[in-house]
């Protein structure tokens, strides 16, 4: 692998760093279930989001091909990623009103399940593997071959592991420690925002 990977490897982390930090579906999936579940809980969001775009990321760096979802596939997305957005807000009002969480009989999504669903249905996810990573790993393997490639996937993957665990964090530890009833408040609010994002993101793609 050539000296000259470093910049691109550098460039991947801080790509990685950019789009965790960029407020989006999967950062407000990660905060809301840190929120309601303490670190324990958002890390096993994070792990199933990470898990499921780093396969994504190393099947791309190897060879494949990923094109930016357009037309019926984009309009899909949009309005799968929206359904899904807002089923996670009306689960998180529901959770909202308990203070303490008690057994109810009621089935919910894991954690980690969440975590890979916000990955695979969010459209800007998918548009992003089909031209900015498509472009960085297509760089890296001129330069180094395959395995500089994965290189650069790997500190993309890196630099996403720091932001979404920096939000991991915050809501886990920062928010739940402000007291219980600011807790019930940011966790309303989350899911506000989540019910907001899904509408939006289901009204996009069925009018466009």
């Amino acid at each position: 692998m050539s000296i000259d990977v470093v910049p691109r490897a550098a460039a991947g982390l801080g790509v990685g760093l950019a789009l965790a930090s960029a407020p989006g579906p999967v950062q407000a999936v990660l905060m809301a279930e840190s929120v309601r579940g303490g670190v324990a809980r958002g890390f096993k969001a994070m792990a199933g989001a990470s898990f499921t775009f780093g396969l994504l990321l190393v099947g791309l760096a190897l060879g494949l091909s990923v094109a930016a979802p357009s037309g019926l596939a984009l309009r899909s997305l949009k309005m799968a990623g929206g359904a899904l957005l807002v089923w996670l807000a009306v689960d998180g009002f529901r959770s909202g009103h308990q203070v303490v969480a008690a057994p109810t009989g009621r089935r919910s999504l894991p954690p980690a399940a969440r975590g890979a669903l916000a990955i695979l249905l969010n459209p800007g996810g998918w548009v992003f593997l089909g031209t900015v990573a498509s472009s960085l790993f297509a760089a890296a393997a001129r330069l180094g071959g395959t395995g500089a490639a994965v290189v650069v996937a790997v500190a993309l993957m890196i630099g996403l592991a720091i932001g979404d665990g920096t939000v991991v964090l915050l809501g886990g530890i920062g928010v739940r420690r402000a007291g219980e009833r600011v807790r019930l408040v940011v966790r309303r609010l989350l899911a506000t925002l989540l019910a907001g994002l899904g509408v939006w993101l289901f009204l996009s793609g069925l009018l466009s």
